[in-house]
């Protein structure tokens, strides 16, 4: 009896638990456009070639995210990569919210660095409204945007090293991460969904208690930085595991759109922070990392840097001090912008996440577009990861540090 198929499926072509022998398909059985069960090469024996359903419920997927493999034996022939479990409706949601209470809605894409969300929003939002931000909001969004970037970074951290076999240094690394995300909450009385930028500067000023605890865990930070390359980075079982495996060639990453530390493991020298400098990024002194061989040795090496760096802005920040002066901008209680567009972006901690939006004139964005740069890395992983290993198709995704709420947004 056929069995209806929804678009995009097919049947599997000639396959029974004696691969190539049976000339009809099994009852019932369909399978992913592209995926394939037997080898399509003259010159390869025809075994069968097994799919393997990594995610959406699994640790090294790093989230919500279904990857299809088809593997003969353990190299990974080929990968669909299926998103959308997590699907929080940022974009339509936009249309309907005031544009004071848009960044909240931002927190739940990319959770893990929600600060960032919120900055890409409201600069849209001040661009279009020609808004001018005080002196002392823009220091005190630069410093939670780097305490939010270290916090982020070293989840990845974590995660890579349980992904590579070292489980010890996830339990370090989720101790630094909670003196971040104790400075946030003094700050923001948040831990991950802040809502605390507004259009015009931040919801509340910066505050004693935040700034003791980042002065206290300042003094610290670079120790607890090269604890962790001992432990693991400059581990050579790490390099080896590394090294060479999950290449993104410089020419690949520029046709995806690849962004941030993606990037810059791959020859591309761009930082927002340094190159369309915003915030209190043109005060500082820091520098941006590159390197050429595009692996996931390479990611890992720039991403370990931004760490460094973050702390040394976070050190120049706490040096200068904030500025006189108000933490919001005087506005109307109810904010309508004129008709117009405009776009805003930050360097994210996943890379340039930006936010577009188009008004017809009121208090609610007519469109709303949301750039979230983990979507283009993951059409990158799903390229590259055909030839590999599993168990380096493994490292390869942990490399690219996903946050599904951002992808699926």
């Amino acid at each position: 009896m056929d069995t209806q198929l929804a678009p995009g499926l097919e049947r599997f072509d000639g396959y029974d638990l004696q691969g190539w022998l049976s000339p009809e398909p099994p009852e019932g059985i369909v399978v992913p456009r592209n995926l394939r069960r037997q080898s399509d090469s003259p010159h390869e024996l025809p075994a069968d070639h097994f799919l393997l359903n990594l995610g959406p419920s699994h640790p090294s997927t790093h989230g919500a995210l279904r990857c299809i493999l088809e593997l003969n034996g353990e190299t990974v022939m080929s990968s669909e990569a299926h998103v959308g479990y997590l699907h929080r409706g940022i974009e339509k949601l936009a249309e309907h919210r005031r544009y004071s209470a848009l960044a909240t809605l931002m927190d739940r894409g990319d959770y893990a660095a929600s600060i960032m969300g919120e900055w890409a929003m409201v600069r849209a939002v001040e661009t279009l409204g020609e808004i001018e931000v005080p002196a002392r909001a823009e220091w005190i969004r630069t410093a939670a945007a780097e305490v939010c970037r270290l916090a982020s970074h070293l989840v990845w951290y974590a995660a890579l090293g349980v992904d590579t076999g070292a489980m010890g240094v996830f339990l370090y690394a989720i101790r630094d991460r909670e003196d971040c995300l104790e400075i946030l909450e003094a700050l923001t009385g948040q831990r991950m969904m802040f809502n605390y930028l507004r259009p015009g500067g931040v919801a509340a000023d910066w505050c004693t208690e935040a700034d003791l605890k980042l002065r206290r865990y300042l003094k610290k930070a670079d120790e607890y930085l090269d604890e962790h390359w001992e432990a693991l980075i400059g581990s050579d079982l790490f390099q080896q595991r590394v090294q060479g495996v999950g290449v993104v060639p410089h020419d690949m990453a520029l046709s995806f759109a690849a962004t941030g530390w993606v990037a810059r493991a791959s020859g591309i020298d761009w930082d927002l922070r340094r190159d369309r400098p915003y915030g209190y990024y043109d005060k500082l002194d820091f520098d941006v990392h590159t390197m050429t061989a595009g692996d996931v040795w390479a990611r890992t090496i720039v991403r370990f840097d931004e760490m460094k760096q973050s702390v040394r802005m976070l050190e120049q920040l706490i040096e200068m001090g904030p500025p006189e002066g108000e933490h919001i901008a005087k506005l109307p209680k109810v904010l309508r912008l004129p008709k117009g567009e405009a776009y805003g972006s930050v360097e994210g901690a996943r890379g340039e996440l930006g936010v577009h939006i188009y008004s017809e004139g009121g208090d609610m964005p007519y469109r709303m577009r949301y750039r979230p740069p983990i979507q283009y890395h993951l059409a990158l992983a799903d390229t590259i990861l055909p030839g590999q290993m599993l168990a380096d198709a493994i490292v390869t995704l942990a490399s690219f540090d996903f946050c599904f709420g951002e992808v699926d947004r």
